[in-house]
């Protein structure tokens, strides 16, 4: 289960192009209609939670494919994009899951922090839940991993949200059509702000 921005003013006319590049304009129900959220119509929603090695030893992003615990796959969206450095091609992405395993609700919120990567941020409160929030990180040779991670105990389960940017120097750029690293990651935030678990209210 790896389950995974702050915008300044700034003049009207700067901010149109992210009006339609993060219009959440579909609805995505799943995980027994559980979670809910809205996305672009550009997006398409994937069950496909394969993961890539960040390193060959030592801590990593459980960015590798790995089970953990009895984790569900909810859904992930994902984007390339092309890094704001102009290097490679980086991937905006944002995943949810859930486990009701014993072992994973009761560290549902620290399991995460146990590496030296990892920072607790402030509770954040989403879709009429308290989360616990941290973030992880690792950087390779060429490559480099972010995460914000969201976890929360909702009706006994252990749900978790991972925002991840995944990011790849040596990688070949980008395509010529891929949106910009920062229309991309707009685009996932967009999603996050929109996610319910639960019951409908």
């Amino acid at each position: 289960m790896s389950l995974f921005r702050y915008l300044l003013p700034l003049p009207l006319l700067a901010l149109l192009p992210f009006a339609n590049a993060t219009a959440a304009s579909k609805s995505f129900v799943g995980g027994g209609g559980m979670v809910r959220l809205s996305y672009a119509s550009s997006l398409t929603p994937t069950r496909n939670f394969a993961g890539r090695a960040l390193m060959n030893s030592g801590w990593r992003q459980m960015w590798d494919g790995a089970p953990v615990g009895r984790g569900v796959g909810i859904v992930r969206f994902w984007e390339v994009a092309k890094p704001t450095d102009g290097q490679g091609q980086v991937t905006e992405m944002i995943q949810v899951g859930f486990s009701r395993s014993a072992a994973v609700v009761a560290t549902c919120g620290t399991a995460g922090m146990v590496s030296g990567h990892a920072k607790r941020l402030p509770n954040r409160m989403l879709g009429g839940h308290r989360w616990t929030v941290y973030t992880n990180g690792d950087a390779g040779m060429s490559q480099q991993v972010n995460a914000t991670n969201f976890r929360s105990v909702i009706n006994g389960a252990c749900y978790a949200i991972d925002r991840v940017t995944y990011a790849v120097k040596a990688a070949a750029p980008a395509g010529r059509n891929a949106p910009t690293q920062a229309v991309a990651a707009a685009r996932m935030d967009a999603i996050l702000a929109t996610i319910k678990v639960g019951g409908r209210r």
